[in-house]
């Protein structure tokens, strides 16, 4: 055979080598975009649902924090009504223990008062257990202390206004103050307690 046709031949052979080149990286090339394709719709994807997880994730987050939050307003609500609820019901009941002191003050002209001042002076005499006691009264209570006798009882006049009297040794060691308001202090916090209960 002669060298033109083996020429040929070759040109023809490397052109169909080409040509089958061309086809295979085409193919190939074809092939890499698909899966490249793929390849970046799966990462796209992905990232899609990361980013729709994290976002229920933060919008979570975000409801229990509004909800804690609202919680905590409530809350300090709540606490602040009992707050000026309490504090409005204390003004109230302050001024039912003052208007109580000159309710007190008015049972010096009532004549149920000298039974009291015996009573509370007994009273004292027991508290201080001595053989013989000094009691101390207001001046405002003379004429009322003049008529009442009580064995080993030794009476004297006080600088108080207060309506009782206070019974103490003769040593002065020990002392009952059983005026109305040494009695009203003991039982401030009974008082107290019970307008409140009922105020509730």
């Amino acid at each position: 055979m002669d060298k033109a046709f083996y020429s040929k031949v070759r040109i023809e052979d490397a052109e169909e080598i080409c040509k089958r080149i061309i086809e295979d990286a085409t193919s190939q090339a074809d092939s890499l975009l698909e899966s490249a394709k793929k390849e970046r719709s799966k990462i796209l994807g992905e990232a899609n649902e990361e980013a729709e997880s994290r976002k229920k994730e933060i919008l979570k987050k975000g409801e229990i924090d509004t909800e804690k939050m609202k919680q905590k307003i409530f809350s300090t609500l709540n606490l602040e009504k009992k707050k000026l609820f309490l504090e409005e019901k204390s003004r109230f009941i302050e001024s039912i223990l003052e208007k109580v002191k000159v309710m007190a003050a008015e049972f010096r002209k009532d004549p149920g008062y000298k039974q009291f001042l015996e009573k509370a002076i007994l009273e004292g005499i027991k508290v201080v257990a001595e053989k013989e006691v000094e009691v101390l009264y207001s001046t405002l209570d003379e004429k009322i202390i003049k008529d009442i006798n009580i064995a080993n009882v030794r009476f004297k006049k006080s600088d108080f206004k207060d309506i009782g009297i206070i019974v103490q040794s003769n040593d002065s060691r020990l002392i009952f103050d059983n005026t109305f308001s040494a009695r009203f202090k003991r039982m401030y916090e009974d008082i107290y307690m019970d307008l409140l209960k009922g105020a509730l």
